[in-house]
């Protein structure tokens, strides 16, 4: 790994954010305001959009940072010791992530295609 790189939270872009998402509102009993995802590509960006949603004295506990690490990367299994407010969200690393779903979706369409034909075969005998 790139040493000037800051880790990344692991996010693939396959759902997992979502799920990392839902993490950190039920680690912290909140709803974060959504109108700022767009703007959410470091794991800075989503705690600070997670601040303004807790009470001051619980957004800025020691522990903050640590509990919502733990609930971002519950989903991906990286080290939250290693995350950092620079942290990209998304594992450029990972651009074949959900190849293992691609191919199973190619197993189902290759097995309805050879049905398909089969049953053609059958009808027009």
């Amino acid at each position: 790994m790139d040493e000037s790189k800051p880790a990344s939270v692991g996010l693939g872009g396959d759902r997992d954010e979502i799920a990392a998402i839902d993490e950190i509102e039920a680690t912290f009993g909140v709803t974060l305001d959504y109108a700022d995802a767009p703007t959410w590509h470091t794991a800075g960006d989503v705690f600070r959009s997670l601040q303004y949603s807790l009470p001051a004295d619980v957004a800025n506990a020691p522990d903050t940072w640590n509990r919502f690490a733990t609930a971002l990367t519950r989903e991906t299994g990286v080290d939250p010791a290693t995350i950092t407010p620079a942290s990209p969200l998304l594992d450029e690393a990972l651009p074949w992530r959900g190849l293992g779903n691609l191919s199973r979706m190619m197993a189902v369409l290759l097995i309805a295609s050879a049905a398909l034909v089969l049953l053609l075969v059958l009808v027009l005998r």
